[in-house]
């Protein structure tokens, strides 16, 4: 497919079919976790998240600026790297997949990824195409911790801004629609916001076959 000035436009592949896979978020407590023990699993990192492991097999960011601020370090970075910002289309390695921002929902067309208001939960829609049958957060806080947006500090922005009761209100009908695909979700992320899914221990969260 093919945007309106005529570059490629990518439609995500069902390259995971029936897998498990994690996907690393941007919240505090993934400083807690031990990401290693993921090597060999099916991985999507949110945003900064990637830098966490070689061994990550797909990063996505929504955030149009972000690229800028990491595009040096994206180079060296061997897994699939996605976003929905068209204005990159055109940039080394970079997938792009058309972006719809309303209604919220999971996207059923793999040329498309539901937006959601939060490049966490367009995450989400980028596994469900990818394949997987269950899925894993982490570092899904949803919520400041002792006054932290992110495991990280080198967003170039203010710290004072609190997203989290927006990037909640899309979260049911996510948790709906994953219910209809029989898509088991979990949240590994105790004291996390996000409560529609079921929240477990992520130490007890065992990456199977």
């Amino acid at each position: 497919m093919v945007n309106r000035r005529n570059k490629p436009i990518w439609t995500v592949p069902r390259i995971w079919s029936n897998a498990d896979c994690f996907i690393l978020g941007g919240g505090p407590s993934l400083k807690e976790i031990d990401v290693s023990r993921l090597t060999g699993s099916r991985v999507i990192a949110v945003n900064n998240a990637y830098r966490l492991g070689s061994w990550i097999d797909v990063l996505y960011f929504g955030d149009c600026r972000w690229y800028n601020w990491h595009k040096k370090e994206l180079l060296q970075f061997a897994g699939l790297k996605v976003t929905t910002c068209e204005q990159h289309v055109d940039k080394p390695g970079i997938k792009v997949v058309r972006r719809k921002n309303a209604p919220h929902s999971l996207q059923t067309n793999p040329a498309f990824l539901g937006w959601n208001l939060s490049s966490g939960a367009c995450a989400i829609n980028l596994a469900v195409h990818l394949g997987a049958k269950r899925i894993v957060l982490l570092g899904y806080d949803m919520r400041k911790v002792e006054g932290q947006c992110n495991f990280h500090d080198d967003y170039p922005h203010s710290r004072n801004k609190d997203p989290y009761k927006r990037f909640l209100v899309p979260f049911p009908t996510i948790a709906a629609d994953l219910k209809k695909k029989h898509i088991e979700c979990l949240n590994a992320c105790p004291g996390s916001a996000l409560t529609v899914f079921p929240i477990v221990d992520p130490g007890k969260v065992v990456p199977r076959c």
